[in-house]
């Protein structure tokens, strides 16, 4: 909310006071006081983009009777990927505004890993011209890792630079929590730089010493809890737990009880990654606010939750309550007991989904796929042994996490380990894609159920290098190929033959096409994917998140197989000292 002139305050006075007329009364409907907690009566009276007045009687220039409906606080995202929604930010507006989310705040590390500083700009020059608020979280891991490529590297002294930028709100996740807790000097000067003001987490299963650890470094949010206990044990040493319902990570329904009245302002909302399908088909805060409701959270606790308790984490004033001073973000709702949204207003001015105004900063054009198409050859995992001890990914639905699997797979006569469709170990590649010419590693995967071809994407969390599963080399090979021709995006492809695909070509994890058309060409991906025996409900997003070196326990990046747990590198092919012994038949006696 912009800051208001000595003749906005004097007339704001005159207008709580009932000296002069509103210019919008909401009369009629129950509004939730997300202080107290409870359901009340009496006018909303509305300024400009303030509330002035709840609880009394208002005259206004606009009247609207909203008898019979239920008033609350905006919904407030508090930690999305844009990029993850395939859509630019002008566009996520259009889609999640109407639908109640009012505010969001972003973290841009996936743009910042293709395109550097020029990525970050484009989202803080978005931001800053939305209707809805866009607040921003400078990308703390660019790139993630040491374990991979990137395109770009932000250093502490360049993300300082952003640091006063009016839509900035602090230090992204800080998703390398190993090297936090084994001192990288690197990750420490950037918890330098911002302990002054908020930092967000990112530490799946980390516990007992090493969160308090993590903690003491000024870190406040986490959105990777597993577990009800995991969660729990966060919230009771002073982190803001994130509830997450994601298209992937779907922590939600696991996680839920943690709410109460008591903790409901130590707990917040977000959808991290949530692609355009889900968005359209079952919503966005909206959704995890009813599958919250569901699940048998306290609504009054739940509403605050995807409010007040975000905007107050994160030292957003004057958001996330209907009340004097606050902004006039509302939603309109017919029934609170499934979170039905009927109107929204947004700065005090109801919002019409076909009149949001889009967002005119250019997109970054440039074709962000500078590699070289890897050749057959290059995508073998050679091996002296007919059948060798493989360690697999094994893929768990529904979680980011993974399993280290080990299986023993046949090796042809050229001395290459082969594939077995059967038991579903299928060939995972990464190929580098900025340039670096780093090539490719190759790895095995179980769990996607393709029987045949391969899918392939530019969206590999979180240095983004291309990714592809598939049966057979050729059809990986040419996932490639046709990557690089889009300039990023998702493709599946059978016996050479591109089956369908959806281009991205903003640093190839977003594209400037209307929600409908992602929406038709998202759905055509799916349903060829299940034709060739895919299992996964979004296997795109799935697989992204095999390439992300910091969720354990088995990944893969464009440098090799990653040991989440050791933090380094391990062979794909066993070494005789890490080989089972062979089994021994027991001897039976007589």
């Amino acid at each position: 909310m912009k800051k208001r002139s000595v003749q906005e305050l004097s007339q704001t006075i005159d207008v709580a006071r009932g000296l002069i007329p509103c210019d919008l009364v909401l009369r009629g409907a129950q509004w939730l006081d997300v202080f107290s907690g409870k359901w009340l009566k009496g006018d909303i009276g509305i300024t400009g983009d303030t509330i002035v007045g709840v609880g009394e009687k208002y005259e206004g220039k606009k009247v609207f009777s909203l008898k019979g409906k239920y008033l609350v606080p905006g919904f407030i995202d508090s930690h999305v990927h844009v990029e993850s929604t395939l859509m630019t930010p002008g566009e996520f507006e259009r889609t999640v505004l109407p639908r109640g989310t009012t505010s969001a705040i972003l973290d841009p590390h996936e743009i910042a890993n293709v395109l550097g500083e020029r990525g970050l700009e484009y989202i803080l020059a978005c931001a800053k011209q939305a209707r809805m608020n866009l607040f921003v979280m400078l990308s703390s891991c660019v790139p993630t890792t040491h374990l991979e490529t990137s395109g770009a590297s932000l250093s502490a002294s360049d993300l300082v630079a952003y640091k006063n930028h009016p839509q900035v709100l602090g230090l992204a996740e800080m998703m390398n929590y190993p090297g936090l807790l084994n001192k990288d000097p690197g990750v420490l000067e950037k918890i330098y730089e911002f302990q002054d003001g908020h930092i967000d987490g990112h530490s799946p299963l980390l516990r007992g010493r090493d969160l308090n650890a993590y903690l003491s470094c000024g870190i406040k949010t986490c959105h990777e809890s597993v577990s009800f206990e995991e969660a729990q044990e966060k919230l009771e040493r002073g982190m803001q737990v994130m509830l997450r319902e994601g298209s992937v990570a779907k922590n939600l329904r696991e996680l839920v009880g943690v709410l109460t009245p008591f903790s409901s302002p130590f707990v917040s909302l977000c959808t991290d990654d949530r692609n355009p399908l889900d968005i359209l088909d079952e919503g966005h805060i909206d959704f995890l606010i009813r599958l919250a409701l569901k699940k048998g959270a306290p609504a009054p606790s739940v509403y605050r939750a995807a409010s007040l308790s975000t905007a107050q984490c994160f030292g957003i004033s004057r958001l996330g309550a209907i009340a004097p001073g606050y902004s006039a973000d509302v939603v309109v709702l017919k029934d609170y007991r499934r979170c039905i949204v009927d109107r929204v207003i947004k700065s005090g001015v109801f919002v019409d989904a076909k009149a949001v105004s889009p967002i005119s900063i250019k997109a970054p054009s440039e074709n962000s796929m500078r590699c070289q198409i890897p050749s057959v050859d290059q995508l073998q995992v050679a091996s002296s042994s007919r059948v060798s001890s493989v360690r697999v990914i094994g893929i768990i639905p529904d979680n980011i996490i993974t399993d280290d699997l080990s299986f023993d797979l046949s090796t042809n006569d050229l001395g290459h380990v082969q594939v077995d469709i059967k038991r579903d170990i299928l060939k995972i590649v990464v190929m580098e894609r900025h340039g670096q010419g780093r090539g490719v590693s190759v790895g095995f995967v179980k769990g996607l159920g393709l029987e045949e071809g391969a899918i392939g994407s530019s969206v590999g969390h979180d240095s983004h290098n291309a990714v592809a599963i598939g049966s057979n080399d050729s059809d990986i090979a040419g996932c490639f190929s046709r990557l690089k021709e889009m300039g990023g995006g998702f493709v599946i492809v059978n016996k050479g033959k591109v089956l369908a695909e959806l281009a991205l070509p903003i640093a190839g994890l977003m594209t400037e096409a209307p929600l409908r058309e992602i929406y038709s060409r998202l759905k055509l991906l799916r349903k060829k994917a299940k034709e060739l025996g895919c299992r996964l409900s979004d296997p795109f997003l799935q697989m992204a998140f095999l390439c992300l070196p910091v969720i354990p326990s088995l990944k893969i990046t464009d440098r090799g197989l990653v040991d989440v747990n050791k933090f380094d590198f391990v062979p794909v092919v066993k070494t005789s000292k890490e080989r089972p012994p062979p089994t021994v038949p027991a001897v039976e006696f007589n």
